[in-house]
């Protein structure tokens, strides 16, 4: 759904997915199941908020007594059971981990823009599909091309605070390099080979960047040619994530004044196929890599 606050777990997200769709199979209210005599037999307890917040992947902790009790509710079949027990068991969030000091450092910033959910996501994504229309994607940005980016896409803030993202975003780097992505695909338009930050300098230094992160096995790098012409990706970049402990993609996309997180089904299909569409459209990455070497040379002049 649109705009919601982002799992605190993604293995119990899924986990909450499963049990709301057993109960919805039952035809069970989540007052129904809440109160059902299951649940008193067993000394659970748990209200309708409790079961809703279980739903929606927003416990921090979920026991497995409840979720046996709500799975004998529900007569989950046997393989149904072994699977939600299973993806309870490989829960690896630590409840009580700690933000990075530089998040809690840079919360003011972070917050409005929902963006501390995403990096919390992002480190922990096995694959990332990211399109971009004008610039490169954040994971691959230099210093210096990431300053003048975020000087112009926020204007109103102070250059000390565009340098606090600049360091979020070197670090953000970091994690993820560091983490457990296996795939990132880059879709990115042709555009962003040309001087639009105005200083063909930096633009120079931003492009042997990609160059050398088409050498990492992990990522695969496309450019989309302009003769395209409109497509569904003219709305505005966005980037999916999948998950190791999930079977679902999320994906975020980031406006003027928020970042927003999409996780239904349809909402990730329709995103998904548009990426797909266009990924198949676009230059191979050998020929991208033309392109790069080619502009770079241009720039060298």
């Amino acid at each position: 759904m649109p705009g919601a606050k982002t799992p605190f777990s993604l293995t119990l997200s899924e986990v909450g997915l499963r049990l709301e769709e057993l109960r919805e199979r039952r035809g069970l209210t989540q007052g129904d199941a809440a109160g059902h005599e299951v649940l008193s037999r067993r000394g659970i307890k748990i209200d309708k908020s409790g079961l809703s917040r279980l739903e929606r992947g927003q416990r921090r902790r979920v026991t497995r007594d409840l979720v046996e009790a709500l799975l004998e509710c529900y007569q989950a079949k046997a393989a149904e059971r072994s699977e939600i027990l299973a993806l309870l068991g490989a829960d690896t969030t630590p409840a009580g981990r700690p933000r990075p000091a530089l998040w809690r450092r840079n919360a003011n910033l972070l917050g409005p823009m929902q963006f501390e959910g995403f990096l919390k996501m992002e480190r922990r994504a096995a694959e990332l599909w990211n399109y971009e229309r004008d610039i490169w994607p954040g994971l691959f940005q230099i210093e210096d091309y990431a300053r003048i980016v975020i000087t112009r896409m926020r204007p109103e803030l102070s250059a000390a605070e565009v340098e606090a993202l600049v360091d979020v975003r070197m670090d953000r780097q970091q994690q993820v390099r560091g983490g457990t992505p296996r795939e990132f695909r880059a879709l990115v338009d042709e555009r962003a080979l040309r001087d639009t930050i105005g200083d063909r300098l930096v633009l120079r230094h931003q492009l042997e960047r990609i160059r050398a992160e088409s050498d990492d096995h992990r990522n695969t790098i496309r450019l989309l040619p302009d003769a395209i012409g409109l497509h569904p990706g003219a709305a505005g970049a966005f980037v999916l994530m999948s998950f190791p402990e999930a079977a679902r993609q999320v994906v975020w996309v980031e406006t003027m004044v928020s970042s927003v997180y999409f996780d239904g089904a349809e909402d990730v299909q329709r995103y998904t196929a548009a990426f797909t569409n266009l990924w198949e459209r676009a230059l191979d990455p050998a020929e991208t890599r033309m392109r790069l070497e080619k502009r770079i040379e241009e720039l060298e002049q």
